[in-house]
């Protein structure tokens, strides 16, 4: 059987839709949901386990609220280390295939889309490896918050997945975690037919450019966190951001103008 071909349109329009629904479906459960990614994501740049002490303190929730949600997350899919500590979220402390060094840390990504569009969302440049599943050739990219800067093999491309087709994001059965449908389908490629050769057997995934990848990402990541950070900053931005560079909370006021919650 011959996969589908899609469109970056057809793909960017699923990505959106499927994300549009949970806003509209939950929109405080949604927003809640993105402080405490926000939060997760900035304290894992800097290459520790988060407890949920930590955590809660910088999403205003309780403790036991933390502790729940650390279980459920654990349940569908997510990584908590043996002492209960969260250590991946899209942005992992655990070895995966794709390597992503920022803040002159070491980490790694559950799949090559989480790659393209964290520097976004994190507002710092990262260095990131992956080998081609096919071929075994290193691919190296350098992306910044804002796009990226340089890649190699200049053939590099990327499978990516569609929600509701290939993998399922909402529901009972949806699940999260670099084995999930949704992360472990998505690589870097050294080149189309290396993607095309692994995606024969596959339905509802899309081969896609760096610079198409790109697209995707700032379309349903990247500004919505820029607008939804400006339209709900009391409700989402904590009245303490983490700096990474002093290893200390430092305080979010109205003058605030670099903090990494809203660069981009």
């Amino acid at each position: 059987m011959i996969p589908e071909a899609y469109t970056v349109k057809e793909v960017i329009e699923a990505w959106t839709t499927d994300l549009n629904k949970k806003l509209e479906a939950q929109p405080e459960a949604y927003l809640m949901a993105l402080q405490r990614s926000h939060a997760t994501l900035q304290l894992l740049s800097r290459g520790k386990p988060i407890s949920p002490e930590l955590l809660a303190s910088y999403t205003g929730n309780s403790i036991a609220e933390t502790r729940q949600f650390f279980r459920e997350f654990q349940r569908l899919g997510g990584e908590l280390d043996e002492d209960g500590n969260l250590i991946g979220n899209a942005l992992t402390l655990n070895p995966t295939p794709h390597k992503f060094r920022i803040n002159g840390k070491q980490l790694y990504t559950w799949c090559s889309l989480d790659a393209v569009f964290l520097p976004g969302l994190l507002g710092k440049t990262a260095e990131v490896e992956s080998a081609c599943p096919v071929t075994g050739e290193l691919i190296r990219l350098t992306i910044a918050p804002g796009g990226v800067e340089t890649y190699s093999p200049r053939t590099t491309v990327l499978s990516i997945t569609i929600p509701g087709i290939s993998c399922k994001t909402d529901g009972p059965q949806s699940q999260t975690g670099p084995q999930s449908d949704t992360y472990s389908q998505m690589h870097f490629f050294s080149a189309r037919e290396a993607a095309e050769s692994w995606r024969e057997s596959r339905l509802g995934v899309a081969i896609f450019t760096v610079e198409e990848a790109y697209q995707l990402a700032y379309a349903n990541w990247i500004s919505r966190k820029e607008k939804l950070l400006e339209q709900h900053k009391q409700q989402i931005i904590d009245k303490e951001i983490y700096d990474s560079s002093t290893d200390s909370p430092i305080q979010l006021t109205s003058d605030t103008q670099d903090c990494d919650c809203c660069s981009s």
